[in-house]
């Protein structure tokens, strides 16, 4: 059964064993209050080990003129500890490059220039043109004021996916074989954030299912259509080149093969730290309260645009992944949902100034990210 989903502010009916709400398309609480995805064990990470990693990676190891591999460095912790591994216990040549936007936080690029500098490794910088990735997310983000449509909140940041793009013809450009990247396998919601609410099944399966989408939602709002006309190829692209390992980039970039680090080495939060630190001074600012996706300013309207249209986000997901792998108990979790809401709610107003949004100030509600604790 599905609980009813909490009023805002109020204590959230979350799973028992994770800490997922029954507002999240798909939780299905039993009777014991324990969600459908604890049952079934989501996302299952079982990493397989530095060695089949090693295994792949000599397969090119040497053949470029210029590195073995090609690094995406945003800056973050994770990728930050891809680079610093392929490095120094792979012993392989090494090159990184940052995909740089308004939005992307200013430490996480000295981050990651610091890092690429320390581990000697040439750091490249890649954006699109004319502020392109800013302005599609403000046309995306009026569209999603409009019609609250989970396919302009998730669209908003397709252009953020044109990263995979830019590496890719990097890698290509420069003859590297291999591009790595350090996506967290445990970052991935259980929930379709393209979903209608209410909607039973995922309905943007393959390049039919996307156009299909995208007719409805420009059928059924204006903003939503403008965007699309203004932007149509930064949309589309994206929406394609939403993932490393998809279709579409293997098609258009033949030469280069694409490496999900942490599909081979554990993803553990706390040692990715520890060495960062020791290793290359990594940190970030104090004021951050949440260094899961602080590179990205644009992250806080994500988070906000899902907990206003199902009360779940990103967050709550990524919290409760790691529960369910073990990594952090339930009562620590808890805690890091509510110091990280409250974070997100004091940057939300910074944000919504950084990024030129000051004419939705009246209509953005930062009341969603008031919760009371929830019971131990």
């Amino acid at each position: 059964m599905n609980r009813d989903a909490p009023e805002r502010g109020a204590k959230q009916a979350r799973c028992t064993k994770c800490i997922m709400p029954a507002s999240a398309p798909g939780s299905d609480f039993d009777e014991a209050g324990v969600c459908s995805w604890c049952r079934s064990g989501f996302p299952n990470y079982a990493p397989l080990g530095m060695d089949k990693l090693r295994e792949l990676l000599d397969q090119t190891r040497g053949t470029s003129a210029v590195a073995d591999c090609l690094v995406g460095v945003s800056g973050g912790k994770d990728s930050c500890y891809a680079a610093l591994e392929l490095t120094q216990t792979f012993g392989l040549r090494v090159e990184g490059f940052t995909y740089d936007y308004t939005g992307l936080a200013r430490f996480a690029m000295e981050n990651a220039r610091k890092a690429c500098g320390l581990l000697g490794i040439r750091h490249h910088v890649v954006s699109l043109p004319r502020d392109i990735h800013l302005r599609s997310f403000r046309a995306y983000f009026e569209a999603w004021v409009e019609s609250k449509s989970p396919v302009a909140a998730s669209i908003s940041c397709a252009a953020c996916k044109h990263m995979h793009l830019l590496g890719s013809q990097l890698a290509r450009d420069r003859g590297i074989p291999i591009v790595v990247w350090a996506i967290c396998p445990l970052e991935v919601p259980p929930f379709v954030t393209t979903r209608s609410e209410g909607a039973a099944q995922d309905e943007t399966k393959g390049p039919l299912g996307l156009g299909i989408l995208l007719a409805k939602n420009m059928l059924a709002s204006g903003k939503f259509r403008s965007a699309f006309v203004r932007f149509p190829g930064t949309s589309i692209l994206g929406s394609l080149a939403f993932h490393p390992t998809c279709s579409f980039l293997r098609l258009r970039y033949p030469s280069v093969t694409h490496v999900q680090f942490f599909d081979y080495c554990p993803w553990d939060p706390k040692k990715i730290r520890s060495r960062l630190s020791s290793a290359l001074g990594w940190s970030v600012p104090e004021r951050v309260k949440q260094d899961w996706h602080s590179d990205c300013l644009i992250h806080v309207f994500k988070e906000y645009m899902f907990l206003k249209m199902f009360n779940v986000s990103y967050l709550d997901a990524f919290l409760s992944n790691q529960i369910r792998a073990g990594l952090i108990p339930r009562d620590e979790a808890v805690d890091k949902l509510l110091t990280s809401k409250q974070y997100y709610a004091r940057e939300l107003g910074e944000v919504v100034s950084a990024l030129g949004l000051e004419r939705f100030r009246a209509q953005i509600d930062a009341s969603c990210f008031d919760e009371r604790p929830t019971e131990r």
